[in-house]
């Protein structure tokens, strides 16, 4: 297994280079993405989270030193804080201002969904509690089988006629069962643990198509719509991205958590999954432009997530030498 190894040390070294090239493929290349790519979304979907699952066993995340109230708290804000700006910003922007009642959905849709799986890397890189990002992330995942449609249905209900169970059976097969799945093979198999690498690198390369239909599907939107449609859309993503930025950042300060834990705060809240946004509107028959804000919202978390990284990490290590 050495050239396994080496090859997936490879991919999660130049994990963001991988990431910037699916990104400029689907741009240029979108159509072919959103017909042959967006189809496929369940299976790439079920893949990561096979994959995250994989790389942890439910012993270790209860070992972790869970902290129970500070995961409740961030989940709570996570789902019903996230969708309630969600909702705000789709009532303003594509009720009031327009009307785009896909956008709408789709703007209320990504602000329910768990946590992006990638925020453990960031967590870490910024020398936060990694542990407790784990164990966020892992609970949020299993969580919003069972939340997110309900929060969907509740906020969005107005403009899209959803069913609940549809919603739940996608979120149950593509999230919570890849998951668990992965998680009790990791548990009855001590060995796993050596290919952590070989996991962390399938996750990549799985991520890597999603990210292409990211790029097409925004492409695709500022192709087709009048410039005033496309600010409104971004608009409305950098106002849901910031203003989740700043919750998590909020919570850590007003409860006094911490500094470790204000990384876990920020990136749960703010860094949503926008595989599963794709993976549910593609399991449940929506139209593709309900994705266009998990789009844009998910290039803004992408572009900005190192350098909310980088700017962490240099106040931990001002704390530190204070």
């Amino acid at each position: 297994m050495p050239i396994v190894e080496y090859i997936s040390k490879l991919i999660v070294r130049r994990a963001v280079w991988l990431v910037l090239c699916s990104l400029v493929l689907g741009i240029f290349f979108s159509n072919i993405s959103l017909a042959y790519l967006l189809p496929l979304i369940p299976v790439f979907l079920a893949g990561m989270m096979g994959s995250a699952g994989l790389m942890i066993t439910m012993r270790d995340l209860f070992r972790s030193g869970i902290n129970v109230s500070k995961i409740s708290i961030i989940l709570a804000s996570q789902f019903i804080l996230s969708t309630s700006v969600g909702f705000i910003l789709a009532l303003i922007f594509f009720n009031v201002i327009s009307d785009l009642p896909n956008l709408a959905l789709g703007q209320v849709l990504h602000g329910a969904m768990p946590s992006e799986q990638t925020t453990p890397v960031w967590i870490r890189l910024t020398g936060g509690n990694t542990a407790l990002g784990i164990a966020t992330l892992i609970l949020s995942t299993i969580a919003s089988p069972f939340v997110s449609p309900v929060m969907v249905l509740l906020f969005a209900g107005r403009w899209v006629n959803l069913e609940y169970m549809l919603m739940f059976e996608s979120l149950l097969l593509s999230v919570m069962l890849p998951v668990v799945v992965g998680s009790f093979i990791r548990s009855k198999y001590n060995a796993m643990a050596r290919y952590d690498n070989v996991f962390s690198a399938a996750s990549i390369l799985f991520a890597l198509p999603t990210v292409a239909i990211v790029g097409a599907l925004a492409a695709s939107f500022l192709s087709l719509q009048p410039l005033s449609i496309v600010l409104l859309a971004v608009v409305a993503s950098l106002a849901h991205f910031v203003s989740t930025l700043l919750a998590g950042l909020a919570i850590s300060k007003v409860l006094r958590w911490d500094a470790l834990d204000t990384p876990v705060s920020i990136y749960n809240l703010s860094m949503k999954e926008f595989t599963v946004t794709l993976g549910v509107i593609t399991m449940t028959g929506l139209e593709p432009e309900v994705g266009v804000p998990a789009s844009i919202y998910g290039m803004m978390h992408m572009a900005s997530a190192p350098i909310i990284a980088r700017w962490l990490y240099s106040t931990q290590i001002r704390k530190n030498t204070s």
